[in-house]
């Protein structure tokens, strides 16, 4: 039974989280589903209500930041389709081959993006990715290898689409505002089917639907909040939160490798 003091302290813990994921592009859910699974929520609910909270926190920033002209929908519309029709290739063989190996690989793979982060080493201009063939096939084949791997190694494909934009865009703005793009539509796809399982199971709507009220709220001030930071902020300051993103989630593999 979740109590009315739980509901309000789920509240505060969305609106902060989303805020600081939200100037990364990304909606919080890989931070907020083991928050909510370590609370006692079934884990199909603490899913569902992740992405739920992906869905309109994100959507929020993305009109946001598309006002600003911050939105790349060409190079992220070109990462994402590939990207979504590669996924259950990689979990199909991502379920035969070694984790370890790939986990690690993925290790260097962060590393590499933090080192060029933390470096401001110089970039390719993501023009270089869209308006010709050449573009457009070189675009698809990231996305490819992206959703892949994403699927491969069972993570969220908004998290390794952050790295690769922060790699061929050198406006941390526009890398981070295209990856929430990328994220939202990433999360509608996961939601439906996390919601077609919980149909299954009347007392977990219920269960969900007072988790999602509470969590809308949060996750739209969170969104408001997130991309008004990432408008408001200095390039240098964001640029070190998405540092920070991709560290938190460096550890957390690190964690399962050691």
């Amino acid at each position: 039974m979740i109590t009315t003091v739980l509901l309000i302290i789920i509240f505060f813990v969305t609106w902060i989280i989303t805020s600081i994921f939200t100037v990364a592009g990304l909606g919080g859910a890989v931070v907020l589903v083991p928050i909510l699974y370590s609370l006692g929520i079934p884990f199909s609910v603490a899913a569902d209500t992740g992405l739920f909270l992906n869905i309109f926190s994100l959507f929020i920033a993305m009109v946001n930041n598309a006002r600003r002209g911050n939105v790349l929908w060409k190079l992220g519309t070109t990462l994402l389709i590939p990207a979504a029709a590669m996924a259950p290739v990689g979990a199909y063989v991502g379920s035969h081959a070694p984790k370890i190996a790939l986990l690690w690989a993925l290790t260097a793979f962060l590393s590499y993006t933090l080192y060029n982060l933390v470096r401001e080493r110089a970039k390719v201009r993501s023009s270089r990715f869209y308006g010709s063939v050449k573009g457009y096939v070189l675009t698809a084949l990231v996305g490819v290898i992206t959703g892949f791997l994403s699927g491969m190694l069972g993570i969220g494909g908004a998290i390794l689409i952050l790295p690769v934009m922060v790699l061929i865009e050198e406006d941390i703005k526009k890398a981070s505002a295209t990856t929430g793009y990328i994220a939202l539509l990433i999360s509608v796809s996961g939601f439906t089917s996390y919601l077609l399982l919980l149909r299954e199971k009347l007392w977990l709507v219920m269960l969900a639907e007072r988790l999602w009220l509470v969590v809308l709220t949060g996750g739209s001030l969170g969104g408001l909040t997130g991309s008004y930071l990432l408008n408001r902020l200095r390039p240098f300051y964001v640029k070190y939160i998405v540092v920070f993103i991709i560290a938190l989630v460096l550890v957390k593999i690190l964690a399962k490798l050691v």
